[in-house]
């Protein structure tokens, strides 16, 4: 059977057991059991960030997984993502996006976030799975909670939204070269009626 190439997440109440998985998932690759690519341990504060206190990167790409899908899924998730679903930081959007809308999406990276919720611990993996009930089996023993959505949903979403980063950031570009014009313009107005003052020009 061919592996399916998904992403993972396993998340635990208690951190320790964050650590035994990983262990558990490099000896199911040793075993042939998965095909582990690349897998990091997270944290998500109370304030919503993800911190990364340990990681591997199966396929070497700079030593970590900061090179990686992973790495890039990481950064996303603590990030925006994060915002989206309503942690932490959530008045810095503004009301830009409709929260209960993010709540109840089932696109993949909403459905990763929110597997990683503050105060928790997960380990998020690349892998390739023959057969999804290996990691199941395994993280239950653990009692950990697996999320898992297939690589190329993750990719796709990734892409879009590297796509709308671009979009937003062009139009506060345009926005900001609006502002600083207006504000030149009344800089030099302004400027030019403290000169025809000062030589009583009308």
């Amino acid at each position: 059977m061919a592996a399916i190439e998904n992403v993972v997440v396993v998340r635990f109440t208690e951190p320790s057991k964050a650590y035994q998985a990983l262990s558990v998932l490099k000896d199911c690759d040793a075993e042939g059991r998965i095909a582990l690519r690349s897998a990091a341990i997270v944290d998500r504060t109370s304030e919503g960030l993800l911190r990364t206190p340990e990681e591997t990167d199966n396929i070497g790409l700079f030593g970590t997984a900061s090179g990686s899908l992973l790495g890039m899924l990481i950064g996303v998730l603590g990030g925006p993502v994060g915002v989206l679903v309503g942690w932490g930081a959530g008045a810095m959007m503004g009301g830009a996006f409709d929260i209960d809308r993010a709540v109840k999406s089932d696109e993949a990276l909403t459905e990763l976030g929110r597997a990683i919720p503050p105060g928790s611990t997960a380990v998020i993996a690349t892998v390739g799975e023959p057969a999804v009930e290996v990691i199941d089996a395994e993280m239950t023993k653990l009692e950990g909670e697996v999320t898992r959505r297939a690589v190329g949903e993750v990719m796709d979403e990734l892409e879009a939204a590297e796509d709308a980063a671009e979009a937003a950031a062009r139009e506060a570009r345009r926005e900001l070269r609006k502002t600083r014009k207006a504000e030149l313009s009344a800089s030099v107005d302004a400027r030019v009626g403290a000169v025809k003052e000062k030589l009583h020009i009308s």
